[in-house]
């Protein structure tokens, strides 16, 4: 393997080590590499950090990496802004599959898609001595987001795309007009139409199933049942601490469910069928869609392209 000069190294401690990098290298001492993964945050509780290596390797400005069962594609580099990407196969033990979100296995979660769009990033470290990621630490080797997540036969398929996909976002073309589509992406919207400055919590009851959410409101007011379709276009998105913890669904319809007995309850019904019914107690709160005509990005006496003359 080649290894560029031109990338930084960084000592655990966070020094640049690049010119005892290149110091090794010339010496034609032996030395040895391992890959460095992490996929999520730094400070999300449930990112991934994996190495190639037989043993755990701290690498302190990061955190510890666990050895993992897995293989990559090659690195390319390239001169311009052409988008490069990464195919990264992850072999993670089957284990027992469950309905919590936080006790589900990596199969379960790459299908349900919690791996998409989180942050990727591979270091490549070089150890002058057997298990040693900290004295010379690593170089960034490559960067992205998982673009796409597929289950195969024993392993979990990613494909990275680098972050210079920022180049190759679509500008939405609505948003000098009163049918701007901008409101329809807003997130955190409370329901308006009812004068309410916060966003909806429920807590989810029995009966719930798949595409079918029966809810209490807990806030802004408890108890409240909201009117027919006031809800409809906006979305569920269920909290931490929920056996359904961060999986969300656009919102078909919602009406008053009468439980008899004088007790009601927010009947919600959506668009994406939940992995499995949601548990009572499960919290979720609810974005409704702003209308056009409330937002500053729309101009409401500008007509659409399409009606000029």
């Amino acid at each position: 393997m080649s290894l560029s000069l031109t990338r930084k190294f960084t000592g655990g401690d966070g020094s640049d080590t690049t010119a005892a990098v290149l110091s090794l290298l010339r010496s034609g001492r032996q030395f040895q590499f391992a890959d460095l993964i992490l996929i999520g945050e730094l400070t999300d509780s449930d990112a991934l950090f994996l190495t190639s290596w037989n043993s755990p390797l701290a690498y302190p400005v990061q955190g510890t990496f666990n050895p993992a069962n897995f293989s990559r594609g090659k690195v390319e580099s390239k001169i311009g802004v052409t988008v490069a990407s990464l195919d990264f196969h992850w072999r993670p033990q089957i284990t027992q599959f469950t309905k919590t979100i936080g006790t589900a296995n990596p199969y379960q979660l790459a299908q349900l898609g919690q791996y998409d769009n989180k942050k990727f990033r591979l270091w490549r470290a070089v150890m002058p001595t057997p298990g040693d990621a900290n004295t010379l630490g690593a170089c960034e080797y490559f960067g992205g987001w998982v673009s796409k997540s597929s289950i195969q036969r024993g392993e979990i398929v990613f494909t990275i795309d680098s972050f210079l996909n920022v180049l190759n976002q679509k500008v939405p073309i609505a948003t000098i007009q009163s049918t701007s589509i901008i409101p329809g992406f807003t997130g955190a919207t409370p329901v308006l139409v009812d004068g309410e400055t916060d966003v909806p919590v429920f807590e989810a009851v029995a009966g719930s199933n798949q595409t079918i959410i029966l809810a209490t409101a807990l806030s802004p007011s408890a108890g409240k049942i909201y009117g027919n379709n006031k809800l409809r276009y906006g979305y569920v998105y269920f909290l931490a601490d929920s056996s359904l913890a961060g999986v969300w669904s656009a919102i078909g319809a919602n009406s008053d469910f009468n439980a008899h007995g004088g007790v009601h309850y927010n009947y919600i019904q959506i668009y994406s069928p939940l992995p499995w019914p949601p548990a009572p107690g499960d919290k979720f709160f609810v974005s409704t869609q702003k209308s056009p005509l409330q937002s500053p990005g729309s101009f409401i006496y500008v007509p659409a392209p399409e009606q000029a003359i």
